[in-house]
């Protein structure tokens, strides 16, 4: 294929292709073709005009060349856009192409009507798009709801019968680009909240001849045998074939009870495994889930908006009435049809109506942009508004990827027993203890791919129980291990802590009720911990609070170091969620950040909940704000996002009342001619409008 280079940055490149124009999914084809090459990060191919825009690692720019060269133009790759990981980005460019077409098409339509068509046709045709208005708006007055519409139907109507038919005809083109620019955003908000609601796993467990296996969600096809443990989100739609357990199919039903399922049942995509261990039948791969298909509605759905959001639209509904009264009224006093239809064509009503969801949705594409993903409107206004943040520790205060640091063995099993052992336990739990446990197996060359034990029983936030050989093996943390289960515990194991493996966090095996293990973990804070948490007071944070299972010491030393108002150690996961619930009875608006299967409760009850990139999948299902990447610095960037949308959303109440009150006044006093008014009242709103999809973060604090 032959280009042209039309940009070229380091790390940037657009180019234009010879190709003509492309269709869609051509478009998704070559997108796909260089997100797969090594060291690009993103890529989208405009329909239009044959462009594409790839962002990736400046070492990268000779191969990324090559392979846009490589291309056979008589041949281009072809995709339907639904292939992971990059489907998102994907989707995103196609809309942003559909974006574009739509408007020059709408502008250019108009265009050519006024130089293209006579006059008698020119008329007809604004008369039968005005029609359709009034009887979308009579459509509302039949159902008795005086809204937005019925106002526009209105104004259009007065207009075509007055012979005004220009005024109709700008007012439907500002209607017309208002519609296609507040879709656009609503679209963009939504393919992000899509691939926020549907919560997938990297990897699964398939039963391959009898093996539980490790696969890529690439390798995952219709009819193959996973094994879901607890704690685990379900990738795909499927038939339980063994195993029974209970689930949290919240994401689906939003009710938070949990569901049992066994032999016969049907499980779905993005449900949480809370409790038992399932085998399970796919019916449906990645991407053709139930789930996929109803992203949809609950993106609608009113529990998902902003209060702010509802009550503009309330209000805006509400202020229909007051204008049709002013209308009749001012109509009765001058006996003046064009003073009294100022109230028609200038309203308040529209411009609120539009203005503040698509502020708020373009607020949530713009987090998307930055890798977070909001689920829903409301909760960007409770991350505004919140004066309390509560962190757990392990892998959220400190870093994700906690190292092994000693590993302390009693009685006859030795050091690598006591790994390999933990290892092959732990590998099926998603938490950030249990991969270091794993990594440091890894690196000693201890083999536990071959499973040691039978079936395992997790306990939430205490620990996992199994047999070895026909012996009861427990791994887990000091309560479970001592207290729940009665291992005896050495007279020297704290001093021996406390002198080999001070500030580390420690998980204790156990055979038969005997300690033979202790793995000392260590779990040192991020180094944006302190900043983070500083920049979040100035932001209006009044406390930070630390929840942890760990030990009073760990949590002390982190709680010292990070100067944090209160911590709470050694917390079960119920009793997370009540100390979330007590912040709250006191009134404080609470923010939650957690990152394993013990925060999904606590998660659940705070009135925003954050996860990390690389928190297990059931607390990414739980929380309202999944963060892409891994680090705190989202918090602070997503605080002034939030805080930054609701100034917007007030600015664009105190600018609509004030401006629209004056074309009205104007109007009256005979000061401000009715063409011109609709004119402003119609251009102002589409601004207003547009500039609420304006970015609402500089570059340099992203």
């Amino acid at each position: 294929m032959l280009y042209a280079i039309v940009s070229d940055i380091p790390g940037r490149l657009r180019l234009r292709c010879s190709t003509g124009t492309l269709d869609d999914k051509e478009a998704y084809g070559i997108s796909h073709a260089l997100l797969r090459l090594d060291g690009v990060s993103h890529a989208e191919v405009h329909v239009a005009n044959a462009s594409v825009l790839v962002v990736f690692e400046p070492s990268c720019r000779q191969r990324v060349l090559d392979a846009i060269g490589m291309l056979d133009v008589l041949a281009l790759p072809r995709e339907d856009g639904s292939i992971e990981p990059f489907a998102g980005q994907v989707e995103l460019a196609a809309e942003k192409n559909r974006f574009i077409l739509r408007v020059v098409r709408h502008v250019v339509s108009r265009y050519a009507r006024k130089w293209l068509l006579p006059m008698p046709l020119r008329v007809a045709w604004t008369v039968l798009m005005g029609l359709s208005y009034i009887v979308n708006g009579f459509g509302y007055l039949t159902k008795g709801r005086l809204t937005v519409e019925v106002l526009d139907a209105m104004a259009i109507g007065a207009s075509l019968a007055r012979g005004r038919y220009w005024d109709a005809d700008a007012v439907m083109f500002l209607l017309g680009l208002s519609n296609i620019l507040e879709d656009h955003v609503q679209s963009r908000a939504h393919l992000a909240l899509k691939e926020g609601l549907i919560t997938r796993p990297q990897t699964a467990w398939a039963v391959i001849d009898g093996q539980d296996t490790q696969v890529s969600m690439s390798e995952v096809r219709e009819g193959m045998l996973l094994r879901m443990g607890m704690g685990s989100v379900l990738p795909v739609d499927a038939t339980v074939i063994a195993g029974e357990g209970s689930l949290d199919e919240a994401s689906l039903t939003g009710e938070a009870r949990l569901v049992h399922k066994g032999v016969g049942s049907t499980v779905y995509a993005g449900t949480a495994l809370e409790e038992g261990e399932l085998t399970v039948r796919v019916t449906a791969a990645p991407g053709e889930a139930r789930i996929d298909s109803i992203a949809t509605l609950v993106e609608q759905s009113a529990s998902l908006k902003a209060s702010v959001q509802g009550k503009a639209e309330r209000l805006a509904d509400s202020l229909v009435p007051l204008n049709l009264l002013a209308f009749f009224a001012i109509m009765a006093i001058t006996r003046n049809v064009e003073k009294a239809m100022i109230v028609l064509m200038v309203d308040y009503s529209c411009a609120i109506k539009l203005s503040t969801p698509v502020a708020v949705m373009s607020a949530m594409g713009e987090a998307s942009d930055l890798s977070v993903i909001v689920k829903g409107g409301k909760y960007l206004e409770a991350l505004a508004a919140a004066d309390t943040v509560v962190f757990d520790k392990t892998g959220t205060l400190t870093h994700a990827s906690p190292q092994v640091e000693k590993v302390l063995a009693f009685g006859e099993m030795d050091e690598a027993s006591v790994l390999r052992y933990a290892a092959c336990i732990e590998e099926h739990f998603p938490h950030s203890m249990a991969r270091a446990i794993v990594r440091e197996a890894r690196r000693r060359h201890l083999s536990h791919e071959r499973e040691l034990h039978a079936k395992v029983h997790y306990v939430v936030a205490h620990g996992i129980s199994t047999h070895v050989g026909g012996d009861r093996m427990i791994i887990g943390s000091a309560h479970f291990v001592f207290e729940d289960e009665g291992v005896e515990k050495p007279d020297d194991l704290d001093e021996r802590i406390a002198r080999e493996a001070p500030s580390s966090s420690v998980v204790y095996l156990a055979r038969e009720r005997q300690l033979v293990g202790a793995i000392c973990i260590a779990d040192p804070l991020r180094d944006e911990a302190r900043e983070v948490i500083s920049r979040l007071r100035g932001l209006g944070v009044r406390r930070v609070i630390m929840l942890t299972g760990d030990s009073k010491a760990a949590a002390a030393h982190v709680a010292s170091e990070l100067e944090l108002d209160d911590y709470h150690a050694q917390v079960l996961p119920e009793d997370k969620s009540s100390h979330i619930d007590a912040l709250k009875a006191h009134g404080h608006t609470v923010i939650m950040v957690g990152d394993g299967i013990n925060d999904s409760p606590a998660l659940a009850s705070a009135d925003v909940s954050v996860a990390l990139s690389d928190a297990s999948d059931i607390a990414r299902a739980v929380a309202d704000v999944a963060v892409m990447d891994n680090s705190l610095e989202s918090l602070v960037m997503m605080r002034v996002l939030s805080q930054r949308l609701m100034r917007r959303i007030g600015w664009d109440y105190r600018f609509i009342v004030g401006f629209n009150s004056l074309l009205i006044v104007g109007g009256v006093m005979g000061l401000v001619p009715v063409t011109t008014a609709a004119y402003l009242h119609n251009g102002t709103t589409l601004a207003v409008v547009a500039l609420n999809t304006r970015r609402l973060l500089r570059k340099s604090e992203t």
